[in-house]
């Protein structure tokens, strides 16, 4: 297991870019957390990947134009201490409350 820490420029699209580059490979990301960091953004991503794709997607998320830095930790000890210090807690889907029709909808109707 590998941890990423990615540091990037919040405008539009680029967290999905960053997502994607796993995604495109088939690679499962079970841990992903995105929270302001300073004057950027941070996101960080929990993969189980070989030293080449560690390449690979360090390679893709620098060709991002607002990503500022990637910091892989390459040992699995480093993914047990992160793991232990953020527990993974699942998000459940919430309910979305149906809105009242509004009168546009109900004169369409």
């Amino acid at each position: 297991m590998h941890v990423f820490h990615i540091r990037y420029r919040n405008t539009q699209g680029t967290l999905m870019r960053i997502l994607s580059a796993p995604t495109r490979r088939g690679i499962d990301i079970p841990y992903v957390q995105a929270e302001p960091a300073e004057h950027d953004h941070k996101v960080t991503l929990l993969m189980d990947v070989s030293p080449k794709q560690v390449g690979q997607l360090s390679r893709d998320w620098y060709a991002v134009v607002d990503v500022v830095d990637v910091h892989p930790a390459t040992t699995v000890q480093d993914a047990a201490e992160f793991l232990h210090t953020r527990p993974f807690v699942p998000h459940r889907p919430s309910p979305v409350a149906l809105a009242r029709e509004s009168p546009l909808q109900q004169a369409l109707a």
